[in-house]
């Protein structure tokens, strides 16, 4: 238990080093601008018919693959730092141990990523104010925008998916869509300090950035099939069904890919935290 405090101690300071700079508030301050302006139409359309709107617009916003290219690629930048090696690292690692501090980067990254696709969810729902209509159900707006071409009359950039609303009550969609996105900036963020961390370059954002491309790419270039393994495509409830069945996207495929994946991905982390790193005359880190 004492050494497990050790990765909750580094942790706080990665938040507290990390989490707080300025960059990521101004990460955050970006993203909530481009939700709100992105679902303006919506609140334009419900004042026109002077209808509420149901406060469920995320699981709509992470089925838009533009949506998805700013999300991700927002995950991407807000772990780009990794593997946060600070101007105390050497001190820290020294009392806490490799396999600590690696365990504290895990904390620090499922908590940021918890945070940033909370704040994204809860910008969704602020984004409809004072037009929102708390309900149970999708509501006439929701309904209507899945079911007719108003969303093309005012000029909404997004598609409400008839599957969703016709499949998913709100709350599963909303419940299902956030875990898998939740998953998604995990695992970005976890192959971003990965590969960092092993080379020593920048080459875990490169790889993360690809990964995020990715879903569009093979929208345009390659089979369907293909999206078994991108990551972004898999969050996107729509994706998992359709003539996408038969190629076994599922959401029971999404939810393996992600489950097991992520604890590959945490096993490498930890077992990197084993070996010996040999430090040079000036710092710089080897092995």
């Amino acid at each position: 238990m004492n050494n497990l405090s050790k990765g909750f101690r580094i942790f706080w300071i990665q938040l507290k080093r990390e989490g707080l700079q300025m960059r990521v508030l101004s990460l955050f301050i970006i993203i909530g601008i481009f939700i709100y302006s992105y679902l303006e139409p919506v609140t334009v359309f419900s004042n026109t018919v002077n209808i509420g709107i149901a406060p469920w617009a995320f699981s709509h916003l992470t089925n838009d693959y533009i949506c998805q290219i700013v999300f991700m690629s927002g995950a991407v930048y807000l772990f780009c730092t990794a593997p946060f090696q600070g101007e105390n690292y050497f001190y820290t690692i020294y009392r806490s141990g490799r396999m600590w501090w690696q365990l504290g980067n895990i904390f620090y990254i499922i908590f940021m990523s918890f945070a940033y696709v909370g704040f994204i969810l809860f910008t969704s729902m602020v984004s409809l104010l004072p037009h929102i209509c708390f309900s149970n159900d999708w509501g006439k707006i929701w309904g209507t925008l899945a079911q007719t071409n108003a969303a093309a009359q005012f000029q909404i950039p997004f598609i409400v998916d008839r599957y969703i609303i016709g499949v998913f009550s709100p709350a599963e969609a909303t419940t299902i869509s956030f875990l898998l996105e939740f998953a998604c900036v995990i695992w970005l963020g976890l192959i971003i300090y990965i590969f960092n961390y092993i080379t020593h370059k920048p080459v875990g954002v490169i790889i993360g950035a690809f990964f995020v491309l990715l879903d569009v790419v093979i929208s345009n270039s390659f089979s369907a099939k293909t999206f078994l393994i991108s990551p972004v495509t898999l969050t996107q409830l729509k994706a998992l069904s359709g003539v996408n069945v038969q190629y076994g996207l599922t959401l029971r495929y999404a939810a393996l890919f992600f489950g097991i994946s992520l604890i590959c991905l945490i096993g490498i982390c930890l077992t990197l935290g084993t070996g010996k790193r040999k430090v040079g005359r000036k710092g710089k880190i080897y092995g």
